[in-house]
């Protein structure tokens, strides 16, 4: 297979890339992992062009995470801040909203993976103001929620459909995976979707990301039931409906809830690892990028002892745990491109051979977390949970 992924040319632009991205190894000047990214930013509106230069001009610093890279990319963040500032100044609320969410998804390419020195937290922290700017224009206003737990606090996101409900929203809980957090473009359009449908959102980071002060374990799925527990208690809440939804290494935590808590009434799992993702022999194929991410989320230097980093991630095989094969679980949709990279097809399909019935949604010619394939399966999955939660 890398012998094949070599043979591949390397697109000279965007345009050329986007058209046939299974065809390329790459874009000249762009890393191959972040090269696969691009074509799924652009479908957020983010100018594709703009992608590729911005990256060849800090990918002269060896790519993400590396001495300089966050300091490149946050110029184009403040850049749009600034636009967003105009905008707002002038009473301009719909324009001032797309500025802000510009800037939070450059400051979001500039932490990108994950937080990995002084400059990526600064982007972080860029972010985050960016987003809470962009939601004072949001039509569903967001409420910051802080939860306690264990000694620490949790920072979640909860917005309400327009209008009232006699008997409280239904609400589904939304987490990303390794690198793309709860107030990131991906999680943001999803949230949009539901809220259409009358279905209230709650964004929160999983957990060794983010705003989540707790690292990735064989038990951390804690965390996201106190969130769930939380929530279910607002006063604007009907805690008998409730849904989650987990994207990328999310997916995980989502898959596990569903076998905790059958009484969910939907849980989404989009690209979530579940047994041969953590073994050794697929572990040892993903991407450099992808190995400092999961050692970060585990509470591990990026580069950690092999032997350690392994421990830690078979540890986290749903089969390991003792909760597959099972017949017990909420109802579920499982979805994923049939050509990810980062987690194998081949764990959707384990999911079916181990008792668990799911609704599948696979796109054949796509790649991690059927990217390519976003507007699709964000409406889709929008209008599964109408169709279970009310």
């Amino acid at each position: 297979m890398t012998q094949l992924m070599t043979q591949r040319p390397i697109a000279t632009t965007f345009a050329e890339y986007s058209a046939a991205p299974n065809s390329y190894l790459s874009i000249e000047g762009v890393p191959a992992e972040i090269a696969a990214r691009l074509p799924g930013f652009a479908d957020f509106g983010i100018n594709g062009d703009q992608l590729v230069q911005a990256v060849q001009q800090a990918g002269a610093l060896l790519g993400p995470a590396t001495p300089g890279w966050a300091i490149s990319l946050m110029r184009h963040g403040d850049a749009a801040m600034a636009l967003g500032e105009e905008a707002e100044a002038r009473g301009d609320g719909s324009e001032a909203e797309r500025e802000f969410l510009l800037a939070s998804f450059w400051y979001f390419f500039a932490r990108f993976p994950h937080i990995i020195n002084p400059d990526g937290a600064q982007a972080y922290r860029c972010h985050i103001q960016a987003y809470l700017k962009a939601a004072r224009h949001f039509s569903c206003p967001l409420e910051v929620l802080k939860i306690p737990f264990e000694g620490a606090t949790l920072t979640a996101y909860l917005r309400l459909p327009i209008g009232q409900s006699q008997t409280g929203f239904p609400v589904v809980a939304i987490w990303g995976g390794i690198d793309v957090w709860k107030s990131d473009l991906e999680i943001h359009a999803q949230s949009e979707a539901l809220l259409k449908k009358g279905i209230a959102v709650l964004t929160v980071d999983m957990p060794g990301t983010g705003e989540n002060p707790f690292p990735v374990s064989a038990d951390a799925e804690r965390v996201l039931l106190a969130v769930l527990a939380a929530v279910g208690q607002h006063k604007d809440i009907n805690g008998t409906r409730m849904g989650c939804y987990g994207l990328s290494f999310g997916g995980h935590w989502a898959l596990k809830l569903a076998l905790l808590r059958p009484e969910l009434l939907g849980v989404v799992n989009n690209a979530g690892p579940v047994h041969h993702a953590f073994q050794p022999a697929w572990a040892q194929t993903l991407p450099m990028g992808a190995r400092i991410a999961l050692s970060r989320v585990m509470g591990l230097e990026p580069r950690a002892e092999p032997q350690e980093f392994q421990t830690r991630l078979s540890a986290l095989s749903l089969v390991a745990q003792g909760l597959l094969p099972t017949t017990q679980h909420a109802p579920l949709l499982s979805l994923n491109g049939e050509l990810d990279e980062l987690v194998p097809i081949t764990d959707l399909e384990f999911l079916g051979q181990n008792g668990v019935k799911q609704d599948r949604l696979v796109f054949a010619h796509d790649r991690h977390v059927a990217s390519r394939h976003w507007s699709l399966h964000e409406s889709f999955v929008a209008n599964w949970f109408a169709h279970r939660l009310f």
